[in-house]
């Protein structure tokens, strides 16, 4: 489960709904982690109350890169955070600052936090616009766990196509986050990725299409997780929302051919029909 899938929820709610939906892991932001510790739960209690849960930290994010004001401040404890939460990647954007500025710090990043996978998200709205342009970065830096984020919002919203996709590219791809979106009239892309998403097969992306590509090149999934940002969802009381995300996620992966079992999702069935 995603972590902007509950924003401004306390921290023991989050592993409550996350555990009782059968989720395997969550993502946490920094805010959420500082949120926890002004609560008076500890790096080690927060760790401690994953694991009781039967939960993994799976992403932990944000650090933005190409930004050398207060952000950096931030930054730092992200990364002092990914040290102490051993997640499964650690996500990184970048919103400003030159292409030169961007890939020194990203491979500063992943030379700091070796070997932990760090995963680069690219948006249609930011400076890395599409997948192609993170994997180049990626690449570029050398670096063994120099990785990207597939979002299938920011995917298809690039215009990249599931078509395209190929076995290189996946290579890359240290998560996939599945969400949904429905065209609307004078929205912009930030809005309607930051306040506007639903759930998985609620939309009109074809989500489907994208997984059935995927089936076609490996027969394990990358790691799911699934944000479906929304204002009107976060007035829902967060269990109601973690089975919802649950079952949704369940249906549309299905549809295209996966299953899932011990903790992955493996093709089991054709996929060309």
């Amino acid at each position: 489960m995603g972590a902007i899938c509950f924003r401004d929820r306390p921290f023991p709610t989050i592993i409550e709904a996350a555990s009782a939906s059968g989720f395997t892991g969550i993502g946490l932001t920094v805010g959420q982690c500082v949120s926890a510790l002004e609560r008076g739960i500890g790096l080690d209690e927060i760790a401690a109350r994953v694991a009781d849960a039967g939960l993994r930290v799976a992403e932990l994010e944000l650090i933005r890169l190409g930004d050398d004001g207060p952000v950096r401040h931030a930054n730092s404890l992200v990364e002092d955070l990914a040290h102490a939460l051993t997640p499964d990647r650690v996500h990184v954007a970048a919103f400003t600052g030159e292409p030169a500025r961007i890939f020194e710090q990203f491979a500063e990043v992943c030379e700091r936090l070796k070997p932990l996978p760090v995963a680069f998200e690219f948006m249609p709205y930011s400076q890395v616009k599409n997948l192609a342009k993170a994997i180049g970065l990626a690449e570029h830096t050398g670096a063994a766990n120099a990785k990207v984020v597939l979002d299938v919002v920011h995917f298809f919203r690039s215009g990249d196509a599931a078509a395209d996709l190929t076995s290189a590219d996946l290579g890359w791809v240290a998560g996939l986050q599945l969400s949904d979106v429905a065209a609307r009239h004078g929205v912009s892309l930030p809005r309607e990725a930051r306040h506007l998403r639903t759930y998985p097969g609620r939309g009109e992306l074809d989500i489907v299409g994208l997984l059935r590509v995927i089936a076609d090149m490996s027969d394990v999934l990358p790691p799911l997780s699934v944000e479906p940002i929304s204002d009107a969802l976060e007035l829902l009381p967060l269990p109601v929302v973690a089975e919802e995300i649950m079952f949704s996620t369940l249906g549309t992966v299905a549809a295209a051919g996966w299953v899932a079992g011990d903790g992955v999702f493996t093709r089991t069935a054709p996929t060309g029909n």
